[in-house]
């Protein structure tokens, strides 16, 4: 109807190779990838031996009673860790996304898609084209552009694009910059479908994002939130992003798709999810005017809203197969205000969240709330406690700190195989690095934000 875009992307995610059946998979997986972890769990094991790595940690226990109590209280943590993995894994292996295949008669229902933007202008044009490019009837679309007050040339964009599409897009300028936040809630107020996807108008969504993404939502009434799958769209930039392409796939496909199976995604991520108007029109104003310790909250808007859902009864949901690329930071300094704002979001809503689970969800599913609530957060703890071990071992032994380092190095191999599971390709080795960046270098994130947890500022410019 438009024409063709001014751009084009394809993504390929067929394997190719010999397949086998694993009782507890929904779906066939490849050999090569079943014997690279069948090597690397022996490689552990043989280091684990070769190393002395048990030997020098009981060692380092007996040096005094502050680093036996240290220890016993990371052997405590590090156990419930592995159940947890062990637990989140057995899940994962369950997850299977829902296709169009999956309905029968399908009567597409009207949605309402709505991209807050602020100082886009480099990408609001490829967000929106792919929107409008993306496979779902036309006449049952409509686009809301709320533009946040910016500055930089967006509004030009925005001009060129109401005269393309006309009456399918509705734009809605402020005047000054009132955040995320309330750009979404002067969006969610006018949209008038009965599913509401949001879109970061910085990416650019997949050709089938939109079917698959409601999927669950026309399979099942008590579906009130579907996250999609947010990929890197500059992964070849340089190491760091390429880093971050393998982290983003496993926080979304280990992550998000075992929560999907027992319907409590914690996050449903503003880049691309879709809500059901039912599930979110009795929260909106408790939403967008949540304060905490006194003080508006400007950040973490995705997780409160996806906090609130499950809080009314409904459950949350995940698609891998509902696509957008986004761009990832490029350098530490804007990866360092990412993990930041995260992180403060992440202890402020955990705090909001276990109060839901004590006092507001009745739901059946509230026992494995709790396991997995319980079993994710005990990372920071451990993580705290290992990094202060892994220092005070420099003046212990120096050679302590040398093979535990290569010891970490294997766990860290092992924790990117999910992606080689999933992806089949190399490039699963980028998440070693980015998991030993994290140990020794970002300790200090969880600390800090917990101190400044009550900071407004956003840290995204």
């Amino acid at each position: 109807m438009w024409g063709k875009g001014f751009f084009e992307y394809e993504i390929n995610n067929r394997t190719s190779g010999i397949f086998v059946f694993y009782p507890l998979l929904k779906e066939k997986r490849d050999v090569t990838a079943i014997i690279i972890i069948v090597v690397s769990v022996s490689i552990i094991i043989i280091l684990t031996i070769k190393l002395d790595i048990i030997p020098q940690w009981v060692d380092l226990m007996n040096k005094n009673i502050l680093t036996k109590v240290t220890l016993y209280l990371i052997a405590v943590l590090c156990s419930l860790l592995i159940i947890g993995l062990l637990f989140r894994t057995i899940l994962w292996l369950r997850y299977r996304p829902l296709t169009e295949s999956d309905l029968e008669n399908i009567e597409w229902p009207f949605i309402s898609i709505i991209l807050p933007s602020y100082n886009e202008s480099e990408m609001i044009e490829k967000a929106v084209e792919s929107v409008f490019m993306a496979d779902y009837p036309k006449e049952k679309i409509e686009v809301i552009i709320v533009d946040d007050g910016s500055n930089d040339g967006t509004s030009e964009k925005l001009k060129y694009l109401k005269k393309k599409y006309a009456s399918l897009l509705k734009i809605i300028h402020f005047k000054i910059n009132l955040g995320k936040r309330r750009a979404l809630y002067s969006g969610l107020k006018i949209a008038k479908g009965d599913i509401i996807i949001t879109i970061d108008s910085d990416s650019i969504i997949d050709k089938d994002a939109l079917k698959n993404l409601i999927v669950p939502m026309i399979l099942d009434t008590k579906v009130g939130a579907v996250a999609g799958r947010v990929a890197v769209l500059n992964e070849k930039q340089n190491l760091l992003t390429k880093m971050l392409s393998v982290n983003y796939s496993i926080s979304f496909d280990f992550g998000r798709a075992y929560q999907s199976v027992f319907g409590g995604v914690t996050v449903c991520p503003g880049a691309l999810t879709a809500y059901r108007k039912n599930a979110i029109k009795s929260i909106l104003k408790d939403w967008v005017n949540q304060e905490f310790m006194g003080k508006a909250c400007t950040h973490g808007e995705d997780r409160h809203m996806t906090s609130l859902i499950l809080k009314n009864g409904y459950i949350t949901k995940y698609q891998s197969n509902a696509l957008i690329y986004t761009c990832v930071p490029s350098n530490m300094i804007q990866l360092n205000r990412m993990y930041i704002r995260w992180t403060r979001s992440y202890i402020r809503e955990s705090i909001l969240y276990l109060k839901y689970l004590l006092f507001d969800i009745k739901s059946k599913r509230r026992f494995i709330y709790w396991c997995d609530f319980i079993l994710s957060n005990v990372i920071y703890p451990f993580h705290i406690l290992l990094s202060v071990i892994l220092i005070y071992s420099v003046l212990y032994e120096p050679i302590f700190l040398i093979k535990q380092i290569i010891f970490l190095l294997c766990i860290s191999l092992i924790l990117s195989l999910y992606y080689l599971w999933n992806h089949k390709n190399l490039n699963f080795i980028f998440g070693i690095p980015y998991n030993m960046m994290l140990l020794l270098f970002f300790w200090w994130i969880f600390p800090y934000c917990l101190l400044t947890i009550n900071e407004p500022s956003w840290l995204t410019r």
